[in-house]
């Protein structure tokens, strides 16, 4: 029986450093991408996205993210990663989650799904089954924190039909040129400290996994459910001060 937990424990850690290396080629792409996005210094106007969509500003931002730099671009990740080159980048993909809090099964709109990850021989699931979600939000002032936690707690919380990645991801569009990263960093953890429904084990830490970005992120934390399985929450806090006008 302990010979046969080991190798439980060894292929599971064997598994999940595949899966960061896949991850964390991702997240290096991400930033990349953005990279170019400021060498081209684009405008998005809140008033003409009002004026022109029926879209919320940051359903807007994030559709642009992909539609014009993530989907373009796929061949820089699939150089870097050859296990990559099928990726796939969508929007507002819907996948089911049992609500631990009323126990109903409910929708979850995820805001960027990537799948065609190559990790179905690893977590021995079908293709379909297995993505990895990123979740966005619109940092105006400080407060707007509160509803960016709200999403790293719904990691937290939902019991996911489908295979759920031991990590996750968070975006900020930070729009006020009077927040830095590091000052929207440390909200962060205020309001992650002040939490007690959330189960935090590490408060963010800077992760450096582009030499050209030093936004970039990460937490740890529990899942509010079975074993209270850990996961890591990575956070790429994007300056968008300089592109976003009124």
């Amino acid at each position: 029986m302990l010979n046969n937990a080991a190798s439980f424990i060894r292929n599971r850690k064997e598994v999940v450093a595949i899966t960061y290396d896949r991850v964390t080629n991702i997240i290096w792409y991400l930033a990349e991408c953005y990279q170019t996005l400021s060498k081209d210094h684009p405008t998005y106007s809140i008033e003409l996205v009002g004026k022109n969509t029926t879209l919320h500003f940051e359903d807007f931002l994030k559709m642009e993210f992909l539609d014009k730099y993530l989907i373009p671009n796929e061949h820089l990740i699939s150089s870097k990663c050859s296990e990559l080159e099928d990726i796939n980048f969508h929007y507002e993909n819907q996948k089911r989650y049992l609500d631990i809090s009323d126990k109903k099964v409910k929708p979850d709109k995820i805001d960027i799904y990537i799948n065609k990850l190559g990790l179905q021989s690893s977590w021995n699931q079908q293709e379909e089954n297995i993505y990895y979600a990123i979740e966005c939000k619109r940092i105006k002032t400080l407060s707007d924190c509160k509803a960016y936690i709200g999403d790293t707690k719904k990691f937290a919380d939902r019991r996911y039909n489908d295979l759920r990645l031991p990590f996750e991801e968070q975006i900020a569009f930070i729009e006020n040129s009077r927040l830095s990263h590091s000052a929207v960093s440390a909200e962060i953890n205020n309001r992650l400290k002040a939490t007690s429904s959330l189960i935090t084990t590490q408060f963010l830490e800077s992760e450096v996994l582009h030499k050209l970005f030093n936004g970039c992120y990460s937490s740890r934390h529990k899942r509010n459910f079975n074993r209270n399985e850990p996961f890591t929450v990575f956070h790429l806090l994007f300056d968008y001060s300089k592109f976003v006008k009124n």
